[in-house]
């Protein structure tokens, strides 16, 4: 791929390119929340990188991974390969492409600023829509997964995720922030509610 060029986040190398979104402070809050077990079959939408499935291949999991970016597909590809671990790769909008499957770990970490700006690839990387929240929403709404590992930021609206939540029978079992600046974010583990 052109214009790619490899460089090391986390401990894993990675392959990056100007029209995907590179790790940052976003990403480390995921790492700080993400927990999968050899042979779980786990979802990632959005990879970016590809760095969040790898990792979790490296572990053992058994990763799908969906992006809507094909320059993100082609990175996540390029990623595994250097790492050489499989991963099942697709390029697609959010649950799209698949049929519906119930995953044990399931993994995004959206688009979360309120922003619709979808001139370039790298734009869906953070255009949440215009109350940052909508392609977590959409999200949220159709997954399947015993445990869901996503964030927002405190510029996304979060009573229109609190309320998707309630309405899909989520409860948040785990939650992190990390402050940027103005910006906090707030990285969730979501299970099933009980009763």
């Amino acid at each position: 791929m052109a214009g790619t060029s490899v460089i090391e986040f986390n401990k894993i190398k990675i392959c990056v390119n100007d029209q995907v979104y590179e790790p940052a402070e976003d990403t480390e809050l995921m790492f700080e929340i993400i927990n999968a077990e050899k042979n779980e079959k786990v979802l990632e939408v959005g990879p970016g990188t590809g760095i969040i499935s790898v990792s979790l291949a490296l572990k053992g999991a058994e990763v799908t991974a969906i992006d809507i970016n094909p320059y993100a597909s082609e990175a996540t590809l390029c990623t595994s390969k250097i790492n050489k671990v499989q991963i099942n790769i697709i390029n697609g909008d959010l649950l799209s492409p698949i049929r519906p499957f119930v995953f044990d770990v399931a993994v995004f970490n959206p688009p979360y600023l309120p922003f619709e700006e979808y001139d370039s690839w790298i734009g869906y990387s953070w255009s949440g829509g215009k109350s940052g929240a909508e392609s977590l929403i959409k999200f949220l709404s159709e997954v399947k997964a015993s445990r869901i590992y996503t964030l927002y930021s405190s510029l996304s609206d979060e009573d229109a995720i609190l309320a998707e939540l309630k309405n899909v029978g989520l409860c948040i079992k785990t939650k992190r922030e990390k402050q940027i600046g103005l910006e906090t974010l707030f990285g969730i583990e979501l299970v099933k509610c009980l009763g």
